[in-house]
Formats: structure tokens, C-alpha cells, sequence
């Protein structure tokens, strides 16, 4: 299924625009390409996705053997790193590969967000994206698709094709579980391939060996759920782009990295000696599914294999990092957060994980509440962010409902954050704690900036962050572990082979690119997108004589 062919190069899901061939004598001449029928179309797309699978151990199993097939995939095509915007973690990583634009243009960034003139974080629902995804334009142009658990990102009603959301994944994107077009198709799929046999990935307080063991069945049963799905669906003659998710890489890296880390604080060497690396053989399972998933399909097919952002050991600051920016403003906090502050440690001292666990929502509602009142005090808060990085809200006259800090004296804030925030050290190892400080405008561009994190705190992430110092701020501490002991870095990874794909490394590609470079495969040009075709994986046609 590996032949490479200049032929190749109109692709597409309609009618098709000249093909320019070069004859014997070589001179150019043009051929007319009037197929219209998917059984004489000249690619489609497989577009698998490892949803948190980390790069660097995908790489390691590529280069020892131990994950045959996708090696099998890098030696026949084009590979590698993938990109992300500074501070976004995988809420808006996924949304911003399916639009192929800047979170500041589909306005999603995490599950919870603040929202302008509130100060009360929200749950982002399906429908308050403002980009569609790409696939729904390729619809609109005529290609068939097939769309499964892509992360984060909902049902788009109407398209030429199949979509399920929140089938098989790790976190929903919406609250409803899966929620399919049609939505007939629920009841098939679930018919034909089971339900999701877990459907919180999470276990607060740790799994034992036991129930680790337990853990990695289910997984490995979810994997041949999408495998056997994909085989079928890809059968369907018809199919111009299929898009599949293993979720999978998401659910053990958070809950087992402490497993496979001998160096982690929380590091299980009785789990590990008894089932060795959790994480490893998840990838296993997935690479051999893939292996199967290749040999089913033809020489027509561009496979591309993605995986959205890494996973590495969970160490991040963003537990401090709202008591840091207080103590850089001077400001008092609330009585009813300091009650609520103090009252979620002591049921943690006291309580029983069980009743702890059937507590958490109704904790997480109580301690947002007491939230609102604080945040509406202040020139800078913290907001939820995914542990990649730590995210700042400014509370800007004008754009919030009590806005503190003038609009003219936000470059100038920003800037003496950004020198308080890299003089923090690390008080157990003397090392800095923040890499850099990133102020989201400067790199984003879009009508939603107002909906995004001000400013970025990327943390240096190769120790534990429990206590930070400085001259300014003095001594923070907190011992935080949470319910994740493997949480994400921002790299990404790329491989793909088949027809028209030239083999070799891949260097300065984005995430935006992803979609993009589908949609040329297929012969179909996208609207102003903020990704470029990936050079290499979609044929040139030989230029004019």
C-alpha cells in the first residue's frame, strides 16, 4: 500500500481540475480528470489519531522494535514533530487540528473557562465553538467521511457521512456521552461494537496493582472496539476520509506514568515489577491494531498516524500559582475562600477516598463560588488550566464586569509579572521554576482573545513543584499530587505514508497543518485557515513546459 505515484496529485471528493503530465518527448500536455466516482478516485484519507500518545516514546519504540508497525509506516513515508501554540494544553490542541485555526478563533482553550464580564468559571459546551471543524467543509464539497471520538470536539449535523463523539474516548466534550450523526447511528454502533466499558478514565486516590491490572484489560478491549470499527468502516468504497482516535495513550499515561517513572515520588515499584510498563504496552496494543488496520486497507490510501500533544511526569506550578500572583499585588484573601480553602483540606485529612470521590462535584461548585469573589478583587487571577501550563486571566477595565487595571497599563503589567514570575525558584532544588511567560495575544490572532488566558506560565517541568521562593513573593508551598500522576507536554508527533508522500523528516510543522494537508489530498481547497499544506505529503504536479 506504500507505492508513491505522481498520478496521485488530483486526489479529491468531486470533479477534478487538469492533471499536467509530461510525455516521452517531454513536453507537458494537459489531461482532463472528469471522474466523479469514488471507485475511480486516485487517494483518500486514513487520519488515525494517538490522543496523548508521547512522541519521544513513540520514537523509542520505533527505533528498538517494539512498535513494529509504525516503524513500518516512518521507513515507507514522512515523520515528524509536531508543534503547538505556546501554553495550550490538549483542550485546545485537538479543536485547533480539526478547524486548523488559533484557539483565538474557535474560542475553546480547557472545559472550564472564564468567560468576559464573569469571573465564574464554565463549562465549554459543543456549541459554543465559533470555527467548524475541516471535515464539515469537505462535506459541503462532496467527500464522504467517518469521524470517531476526535477529542474535544462535537457533532457537526448534517455532513455527507458518520460521526460519533464521546464514544470511546477519555474526557467528553460534551455532558450527554455519545451523541452521534445520525443520531440513529448511536444505537448501530453500540450494537456492533459495545459501549464504552469506562467511561471516567480517572480514579481518584490511585489504583493497586490489582485494579491497574483490571485498568489495562479494559483498555486493551477498547483498542480492538476501534480497530474492528475502523477495519469495517474503511470498507465502505465510498469513504474519502476516515478520522479515528485511540484514546487509550490519554487514560494510562495519566493514571500509570508513576508506574513506569522510577523516579516519580509516587513511583509503584510492586505495580511495575507485576505488570511492567503500563504505558508501553498500551502503545503495543495500539501499534499491533494499527498493523491490522494498514493491511486492510489499499494503494490508494494516504495513512497518517497523529498524536496530539505528549505525556510526561505530572509537575507543574499552577497549584501555587494563584497564591504567588496575590502575594505580587499584595491582596487579602476572601473570608469565604480562606473557609472554603481551609474546609477542602481538612475533609481530605479526614474523609474517605470513597466519600471524597462522591463529594468532588459538589466540592469543585462550592470552591468555584467562593472563587467569583476573590477573582472580582484583583488586577490577575489564576484560571483552570490543563497542568501544562499555568493560565492568567487580567482584570481589565472594560472587558470585565469590576475591571481593575486600565487597558493603557496592561503591556506594562504584563512585563513586570513576567520578571517576578521568572525570579521564582524551586525551594527543595534552587532551579527556576518558570521557563518563560507568554502573553497570548502576541502569538495569537482572532475575534475570540478575549475568551483565552491572558498570559501563559510555562513551568519547568523536570521536578516536582511543592514549594517556590523569591525575595517578592517569599516562601509558597503546597504538596499537591492529585488524581494524575502523568500529565501532558506540548509536542506532538506525525507519520504518514502512501501514495504521493515523500519520504523523509518533517521540520517546522504545526498543528494547524494537519487538516489542511488532508484537504489538498483530496483535492479540496480550504478557506483562510492558519496551517499550510505539509511539504511532502501531497504531490506536485509537474510544472508547465
Amino acid at each position: 500500500m506504500f507505492a508513491t505515484d505522481l498520478c496521485g496529485a488530483s486526489g479529491g471528493c468531486a470533479i477534478q481540475s487538469c492533471i499536467l503530465e509530461a510525455d516521452d518527448e517531454g513536453e507537458a500536455h494537459d489531461m482532463a480528470d472528469s471522474r466523479t466516482t469514488p471507485a475511480d478516485r486516485q487517494r483518500r484519507v486514513l487520519l488515525v489519531g494517538l490522543d496523548a500518545a508521547d512522541h519521544t516514546i513513540l520514537l523509542d519504540g520505533m527505533n528498538d522494535g517494539s512498535l513494529p508497525h509504525l516503524a513500518r509506516l516512518r521507513a515507507a513515508g514522512a515523520w515528524g514533530v509536531v508543534s503547538s501554540p505556546s501554553g495550550f494544553g490538549s483542550g485546545a490542541v485537538w479543536p485547533s487540528v480539526a478547524t486548523a485555526v488559533s484557539p483565538a478563533k474557535h474560542s475553546r482553550y480547557y472545559y472550564q473557562q472564564v468567560p468576559p464580564r464573569s469571573y465564574e468559571a464554565v463549562r465549554f459546551e459543543p456549541e459554543d465553538f465559533r470555527a467548524e471543524p475541516v471535515w464539515k467543509h469537505l462535506s459541503d464539497q462532496g467527500c464522504r467521511i467517518a469521524i470517531y471520538d476526535v477529542p474535544k470536539v462535537g457533532v457537526s449535523p448534517g455532513v455527507n457521512g458518520r460521526i460519533a463523539v464521546d464514544w470511546l474516548s477519555h474526557g467528553g466534550v460534551g455532558q450527554h456521552g455519545l451523541v452521534t450523526w445520525p443520531e440513529s447511528y448511536a444505537e448501530e454502533l453500540v450494537a456492533r461494537y459495545g459501549s464504552n466499558p469506562l467511561p471516567r478514565c480517572d480514579m481518584p486516590g490511585g489504583r493497586n496493582p490489582e485494579q491497574m491490572r483490571e485498568f489495562m484489560s479494559i483498555m486493551e478491549a477498547r483498542v480492538r472496539q476501534r480497530e474492528r470499527c475502523t477495519i469495517d468502516a474503511w470498507a465502505d468504497p465510498e469513504l474519502d476520509l476516515l478520522v479515528t482516535v485511540f484514546a487509550e495513550p490519554h487514560c494510562v499515561g495519566h493514571q500509570a506514568w508513576h508506574v513506569r517513572d522510577a523516579d516519580h515520588p509516587q513511583h509503584d515499584a510492586a505495580a511495575n515489577a507485576e505488570l511492567g510498563d503500563p504505558i508501553a504496552g498500551i502503545y503495543q496494543m495500539i501499534d499491533a491494531s494499527i498493523g491490522r488496520i494498514v493491511d486492510a486497507v489499499h494503494d490508494d490510501t494516504v495513512v497518517i498516524v497523529f498524536s496530539g500533544t505528549g505525556m510526561g511526569p505530572n509537575y507543574t506550578g499552577n497549584h501555587v500559582l494563584d497564591e504567588v500572583l496575590r502575594r505580587l499585588e499584595g491582596a487579602q484573601v476572601t473570608t469565604r475562600r480562606s473557609l472554603t480553602t481551609r474546609a477542602k483540606r481538612l475533609a481530605k485529612r479526614m474523609l474517605p477516598i470513597a466519600l471524597r470521590r462522591r463529594a468532588r462535584p459538589l466540592k469543585r461548585r462550592v470552591e468555584e463560588r467562593a472563587a467569583v469573589g476573590d477573582r472580582a478583587r484583583r488586577r490577575a487571577f489564576a484560571v483552570p488550566h490543563n497542568d501544562i501550563a499555568g493560565a492568567v486571566r487580567l482584570n481589565i477595565v472594560g472587558r470585565e464586569r469590576n475591571g481593575v487595571l486600565q487597558p493603557e497599563d496592561v503591556p506594562a503589567y504584563i512585563e513586570r509579572l513576567r520578571t517576578s514570575l521568572v525570579a521564582l525558584r524551586n525551594a527543595d532544588t534552587g532551579a527556576p521554576v518558570v521557563e518563560r511567560v507568554v502573553e497570548t495575544r502576541s502569538e495569537n490572532v482572532g475575534d475570540y482573545l478575549d475568551h483565552l488566558p491572558d498570559v501563559f506560565v510555562i513551568w519547568h517541568r523536570d521536578q516536582p513543584i511543592d514549594r517556590v521562593t523569591s525575595p517578592e513573593v517569599g516562601l509558597v508551598q503546597y504538596v499537591h499530587r492529585g488524581n494524575r500522576t502523568g500529565d501532558h507536554n506540548p509536542e506532538s508527533l506525525i507519520v504518514a505514508a502512501g501514495p504521493g508522500v515523500v519520504a523523509g523528516e518533517l521540520i517546522g510543522t504545526s498543528i494547524y497543518d494537519v487538516m489542511p494537508t488532508v484537504a489538498a489530498i483530496l483535492g479540496v481547497e480550504l478557506p483562510e485557515t492558519d496551517g499550510t499544506v505539509i511539504g511532502g505529503l501531497v504531490p506536485v504536479a509537474p510544472a508547465r513546459a
